[in-house]
């Protein structure tokens, strides 16, 4: 089976390429100044600037990753044969857990990528920071970011109870588990095979998600090719910001 765990879709969007000589040229210089032991060096606002959105567009593909690697595990239970419900359960709370958190990661890189102020949209009540500031002089973006969070929405239920109170358990995982737990005979009926389809439902289920999930950021992307191209053309009116530092 193809490994699609590391897969790229944002990183290698069209519209980074306007940012990516910055970004080099910001490595570059990082890299210099790191073998000279030197931890901070100077660096133009343009090249500030592509560091903190490459920065957002990583961590969001890393979170692709991540929900990636949870399906390939889920899925590898499906041709078990003796699938582990907690082993499901294990993974499939994993999935829960970050897959809102792409909202969050969604919403900083909006904030970046306008230059609204990091305080504001990285703290409390950042999201809502953001979608006011999207939502009239923006509403490509605003609509994008909307659309990443309808994705998702089903999983927040399941994920404020994983976080305040229970474990992840639905009727069919409940049975399986009281099956184990209890060392049942269940005669004539396949257990095993049961549970390999609950699992191969499962892995599904978090396919189309992650599916749905690239086609919303591949909008969002493609919404955030002007504010780039905007971007870029700051470079002649933005100075040099002898604050960067790399760490």
């Amino acid at each position: 089976m193809r490994d699609t765990s590391v897969e790229k879709n944002l990183i290698d969007h069209p519209n980074l390429i306007v940012l990516s000589p910055y970004m080099d040229s910001y490595c570059e210089r990082g890299l210099t100044n790191l073998l000279a032991g030197k931890r901070r060096f100077p660096a133009s606002a343009i090249e500030t600037y592509a560091r903190e959105v490459y920065a957002r567009v990583d961590e969001l593909e890393a979170a692709l990753v991540s929900l990636r690697l949870a399906c390939r595990f889920v899925t590898e239970l499906g041709s078990e044969l003796n699938p582990s419900p907690t082993i499901y359960r294990y993974h499939y709370e994993n999935f829960v857990l970050r897959v809102i958190g792409m909202v969050d990661r969604a919403h900083r890189l909006v904030g970046a990528s306008l230059l609204l102020a990091p305080e504001k949209y990285q703290g409390m009540g950042g999201n809502s920071f953001v979608q006011k500031a999207t939502k009239t002089d923006h509403p490509g973006l605003f609509r994008a970011i909307k659309a990443i969070a309808d994705v998702v929405s089903g999983y927040r239920g399941p994920r404020n109870e994983l976080i305040h109170s229970s474990a992840y358990s639905s009727r069919e995982l409940g049975t399986f588990m009281g099956v184990e737990q209890l060392n049942l005979d269940t005669g004539a009926i396949d257990i095993n095979e049961l549970k390999r389809d609950y699992s191969a439902a499962g892995a599904a289920e978090i396919e189309q998600t992650i599916k749905n999930l690239v086609e919303a950021l591949t909008v969002l992307m493609d919404e955030l090719g002007p504010v780039f191209s905007d971007a870029h053309k700051l470079e002649s009116k933005k100075g040099v910001d002898l604050d960067s530092t790399h760490s």
